[in-house]
């Protein structure tokens, strides 16, 4: 028997209660004492999912998760939806607001970075300190040098992995052909 927690007027009327179950699956993939919050309308959630059956949950913390109803969530483009799907624990933004920011009871998903986001963090501090100072042209600069910084870390990162393709592609390369069987030859006339 699944039991209901007592959960917050929003969540109610989203339709998606905190129940055992959903608290029992927090705790399986997450660790011992996960704590499941509702979503929220207004909220942007940015972290790694676990899809399931009715639901996804959202690990945002240490022990933190966000519960969202599945059926609310619209993703960036169905190709994203079914990379999101397939991955295990993708890194993704869930925003429940629409494009000026208003509230909504459903929620839009897109890919999200934490690395490009902890960039942006550091170029925004960077440039509120160059107003501070009256160092006003900086902001074009900050972001020439933020837009070359993470095409680099691209690079990078596109380079480690076709390292670590290539050697799977001369494996199969240098393997020998499989003699056919005596089954498949065809019948000599």
């Amino acid at each position: 028997m699944t039991t209901t927690a007592t959960i917050p007027d929003t969540a109610a009327k989203n339709g998606l209660a905190v129940t055992d179950s959903i608290k029992m699956d927090a705790n399986r993939i997450y660790g011992q004492g996960t704590q499941v919050y509702p979503a929220k309308p207004g909220a942007v959630y940015k972290g790694d999912i676990t899809v399931l059956d009715s639901h996804v949950l959202q690990e945002i913390g240490k022990n933190s998760v966000i519960l969202h109803d599945k059926s609310k969530l619209d993703y960036a483009s169905e190709a994203f939806k079914k990379t999101a799907e397939s991955l295990r624990r993708p890194d993704v933004a869930i925003y429940y607001q629409d494009d000026h920011k208003n509230p909504t009871d459903t929620a839009k998903v897109f890919p999200f970075s934490p690395a490009k986001d902890n960039l942006e963090r550091v170029v925004a501090g960077l440039k509120k300190s160059a107003k501070e100072l009256n160092m006003l042209d900086m902001d074009n600069v900050l972001d020439s040098l933020s837009g070359r910084s993470w095409e680099r870390n691209q690079e990078i990162r596109k380079h480690i992995k076709d390292e670590k393709v290539a050697p799977k592609e001369a494996k199969v390369a240098s393997a020998p052909a499989t003699p056919t069987s005596p089954q498949q030859k065809a019948p000599k006339r």
